[in-house]
């Protein structure tokens, strides 16, 4: 079959002449205002720039949409201390299991990387809700373990300090905790 010269100007010379141009325009614009949202996320994380600010006000909206915008504040430039959860499960037989959230044992460990997140969630709930979140963690617990009684404590692990890091103090030396209780939580029985 022999294609004439009228017929090869109608057929499309590349895959994407197949699109007609107003789509393939706004598909460039698009990608444009994705990359450039995607390079301002982590852009914005103090210490910045009220430009900085100013221009990822413009992609804010669209980055929360499709959550684009996490994990920035939380590892750069100065992560804050770690929240963990001690606990103590009471079983009816008398004996008790002792554990700290997150383990960091824990396999595989994108289910480390879960509990870590849910431990984190700790320090910003709002106070209203703290005490139903607390009796989650020990409904959850004391189902896990069989127990009866689950006692809960709050472990703030410290940032070391430069001169703690200069000084050779590990990291998990004591003074770098601090303990606070949240609460013991009795199982339903029913």
């Amino acid at each position: 079959m022999d294609i004439t010269p009228q017929d090869a100007d109608r057929q499309p010379c590349q895959p994407w002449d197949a699109i007609p141009r107003w789509p393939r325009r706004l598909i460039t614009i698009w990608l444009l205002y994705h990359v450039i949202g995607i390079i301002a996320a982590p852009l914005v994380v103090p210490p910045t720039s009220s430009l900085m600010r100013s221009v990822s006000s413009v992609f804010r909206p669209y980055l929360q949409t499709f959550y684009l915008n996490h994990g920035f504040h939380f590892f750069a430039p100065e992560p804050g201390d770690s929240t963990l959860v001690a606990f103590m499960v009471e079983r009816e037989d008398g004996t008790s299991i002792r554990g700290i959230m997150p383990n960091r044992k824990i396999w595989p460990r994108l289910l480390y990387h879960r509990h870590f997140m849910l431990t984190e969630s700790l320090s910003y709930i709002p106070d209203e809700l703290s005490e139903a979140w607390h009796e989650s963690y020990a409904r959850c617990l004391a189902r896990k373990y069989d127990g009866r009684k689950v006692r809960l404590t709050h472990v703030r692990h410290f940032f070391p300090s430069p001169n703690m890091v200069l000084d050779g103090v590990p990291l998990d030396h004591p003074d770098s905790y601090e303990a606070t209780a949240l609460g013991v939580y009795e199982r339903d029985t029913d």
